[in-house]
C-alpha cells in the first residue's frame, strides 16, 4: 500500500524538480515551537495515557522547487514526566503560491521519535500544515503546525501521539553542484 503512494509521488516530485532546476533552492531552517504530546502512564503501558506540552527546538535541511519543499528534520524537546524525547524524519511538504511572498503549505511526515531515553526508537508518520512568508530572496518565516501518531508505543512513558506549533526561520541558498 506504502509502495503505491510513496513511488508514483516521488517520480512527479522528481519530474518537478527536474523541470524547474533554475528555480530549485537549498534550504536551512531553524525551529522554535511547542510540543503536547500523549504518552503511557508509567505502569499502565499503553491502558491508560497522560498529556505534557513544553517548547521544543528544532533543525531542518531541505530543498524547494516552486511547488514542493522536502526536509529532513528533527525536534528535541524536555519534559519532568518522561525526560528528553526527539524525532528525525522526512517531510514533504506541496506549496500554494498566493504571491510572491506568500504561499500556503500542506504535507505529510515521517521518521523515528525517541521517548524512553536513549533505548526506544518507534516510528510515527503524520502531516503538516502551515504558511511561509518570504523576507527576502535568501531568507523567509514559516509557521505551520504537525501531527505525527506513533507506530508502536505499547512501552510505559512512550509517546503515543503528538501535535506541534512552531515557527521556523528558513535560510535560502542557491548553489551549483
Amino acid at each position: 500500500m506504502l509502495k503505491k503512494i510513496v513511488l508514483p509521488a516521488l517520480l512527479v516530485l522528481g519530474m518537478n524538480a527536474y523541470a524547474e532546476e533554475d528555480a530549485a533552492k537549498g534550504l536551512i531552517g531553524v525551529e522554535f515551537g511547542y510540543v503536547d504530546t500523549n504518552y503511557n502512564t508509567e505502569g499502565f503501558s499503553g491502558d491508560e495515557t497522560s498529556e505534557v506540552g513544553t517548547g521544543s527546538l528544532g533543525l531542518k535541511l531541505g530543498a524547494e522547487s516552486r511547488n514542493y519543499r522536502v526536509f529532513i528534520d528533527s525536534s528535541f524537546w524536555y519534559t519532568d514526566q518522561y525526560k528528553k524525547a526527539g524525532k528525525i524524519g522526512a517531510s514533504l511538504q506541496y506549496l500554494i503560491p498566493l504571491g510572491d511572498a506568500f504561499n500556503i503549505f500542506m504535507g505529510l511526515n515521517g521518521g523515528v521519535i525517541n521517548s524512553i531515553g536513549d533505548t526506544d526508537v518507534d516510528p510515527y508518520y503524520g502531516a503538516d500544515l502551515g504558511v511561509n512568508l518570504n523576507l527576502s530572496e535568501s531568507f523567509g518565516i514559516e509557521l505551520g503546525a504537525r501531527y505525527c501518531d506513533v507506530s508502536d508505543s505499547n512501552a510505559d512513558l512512550a509517546i503515543t501521539d503528538m501535535v506541534q506549533g512552531y515557527i521556523s526561520a528558513i535560510f535560502k541558498f542557491s548553489s551549483d553542484y
